[in-house]
């Protein structure tokens, strides 16, 4: 299966988003002064959104059609796990090092104090991605705890349904999570595995699935008007973060509800908006190779950028005036490039070799071989 470029274009987006939100974090906490940069970057912390609708049509476009049974089901969980884990370990080592650089041991212990966890344990439910009461030890990782769960949720619906009821059991999942939200099983972190289970944010997942078979079913109609409202949709949530009437409804419903709606639903319009138009060999000009290019190397960008960015502000603000305004321009300007470098040679001599090897030394399931689909893994 061929990859879509623009879906890898979206991952550059989304990536972008989040890492601009950190910049913005990273410098207000490291600059002697108040920071130069727009508090509205907070809000690309909601990039995470758009990547879990990415997440959720990837997984659908790749392995929906796969045939029902446990070696099926065991060849896509074989496949995710082996794209995910070794990069993650690698940049939560490297987190590891530096808290035991800077704080003496490879865990903040005053933070793992204020919420009565201890350490190894700590370690290791981050290690394996599994919930706990706060973020994992390198923090962007509690999105991959979500992406985990979305995984191990979908190969069991390859294990137990053929592949013509599989989106009635997507749906089934989505008026679970509903249910259980509503009953208050949920709550604004998925601490643990009962409030992973029916975290809203999942509906964007599945959102993203929904998408996908709607693709492959050939309904791609309306694509140019999906896509820009969907792109309209998300640059008016983005800039309305902090507005009074998102306050409001803030009031209304409890988080994490209000960014899985605003977020959700525009990404899912754009996602089918631009997939549809790629199918049909419009809008090429929406995909230049610099941004598909950068969506290949999404993922290690992901996990590398708070430590990039980390290392920048430190070196920066060392050496330099932090009250000078070029000084935080030239901050800015070392944080992009580092960790541009830094993912692109991830990518390049860490995790593609990785996921060859992977590939290469795959278990045998039953009587049949692993199969990894398509770039899009």
């Amino acid at each position: 299966m061929a990859q879509l470029k623009s879906i890898q274009v979206l991952r550059a987006i989304a990536a972008t988003a989040v890492f601009l939100c950190h910049l913005f974090a990273i410098e207000a906490g490291q600059a002697d002064r108040d920071t130069h940069l727009a508090p509205v970057w907070v809000a690309g912390a909601y990039g995470v959104d758009l990547f879990f609708v990415i997440s959720g049509f990837v997984i659908v476009w790749v392995a929906a059609d796969r045939p029902v049974g446990r070696i099926s089901a065991s060849q896509f969980l074989y496949a995710r796990v082996s794209r995910i884990y070794p990069t993650w370990w690698l940049f939560l080592g490297l987190m590891m090092l530096a808290l035991m650089i800077f704080r003496g041991a490879p865990w903040d212990p005053l933070r793992l104090d204020q919420i009565g966890l201890d350490g190894p344990t700590h370690v290791f439910r981050s290690f394996f991605l599994l919930p706990q009461p706060d973020h994992p030890t390198l923090g962007v990782g509690w999105t991959l705890v979500h992406e985990m769960y979305f995984y191990i949720g979908f190969a069991a619906l390859v294990w137990v349904l053929p592949q013509r009821d599989r989106i009635y059991g997507l749906l089934a999942w989505g008026a679970l999570v509903v249910a259980g939200a509503v009953l208050g099983l949920s709550s604004a972190f998925g601490r643990n595995a009962i409030e992973l289970i029916f975290y809203p944010m999942t509906l964007q997942f599945i959102a993203g699935g929904f998408v996908a078979y709607a693709i492959k079913a050939g309904v791609r109609r309306f694509a140019h008007g999906c896509a820009i409202v969907g792109a309209c949709g998300l640059v008016a949530m983005f800039f309305s973060h902090g507005s009074d009437w998102v306050a409001a409804l803030g009031q209304v419903l409890p988080q994490p509800w209000p960014r899985t709606l605003m977020f959700g639903i525009p990404s899912a319009v754009l996602i089918y908006g631009l997939v549809a138009l790629e199918l049909q060999g419009k809008a090429k000009a929406c995909f230049p190779k610099a941004l598909v290019e950068l969506g290949n190397w999404s993922y290690a960008f992901y996990l590398c950028h708070v430590l990039t960015i980390s290392v920048a502000g430190r070196l920066t603000y060392q050496l330099l005036d932090s009250e000078q305004a070029w000084v935080n321009a030239l901050f800015c300007f070392n944080a992009a490039i580092a960790t541009l470098l830094c993912a692109a040679l991830t990518y390049r001599f860490f995790e593609a070799p990785m996921i060859r090897y992977l590939k290469d030394k795959r278990p045998r399931f039953g009587s049949a071989r692993a199969s990894v689909s398509s770039n899009l893994n």
